[in-house]
């Protein structure tokens, strides 16, 4: 356990710095223990500051607008989440759809942003070319 020096106010603290700089029979060293009750002062302050902080910080973590502003926040956070989830396994699963192993038409074209699509189609059809994701575009011969 450390010996702390015992706490003083502020005004204790003035009226000792006017006593020890105006006393004609300084003995032993003033101004040191002036500078100890200055710091003991400074410390209890620093204390009674970080004790009202905390009790601040505490109110304001039980507040109730404050929970149901966590509580909301969590819940959307978990909404959030389970979306995503939910998108990324049906994308998953449209990605690995079943694809198309047989012979097609080898035909060329390129789809509203400009990517490149091929007829899915048996070659040598007779109607317009199709990419079986629902892109048709007029047979040229």
């Amino acid at each position: 356990m450390t010996d702390k020096p015992e706490s003083m106010d502020v005004e204790q603290a003035v009226i000792n710095m006017d006593r020890a700089m105006h006393d004609p029979a300084r003995r032993g060293d003033a101004m040191g223990d002036l500078f100890t009750a200055l710091g003991a002062a400074a410390q209890q302050m620093a204390d009674q500051r970080r004790a009202a902080r905390e009790l601040l910080r505490l109110a304001r973590k039980n507040d109730p607008i404050t929970k149901a502003n966590r509580a909301r926040g969590a819940r959307q956070g978990w909404e959030k989440r389970r979306a995503r989830e939910a998108r990324e396994r049906l994308l998953d699963q449209l990605d690995s759809g079943p694809r198309r192993t047989g012979p097609v038409c080898g035909e060329m074209a390129h789809n509203s942003v400009g990517h490149e699509i091929s007829c899915q189609l048996e070659p040598g059809h007779e109607e317009d070319h199709d990419d079986d994701n629902g892109t048709t575009w007029e047979r040229e011969d």
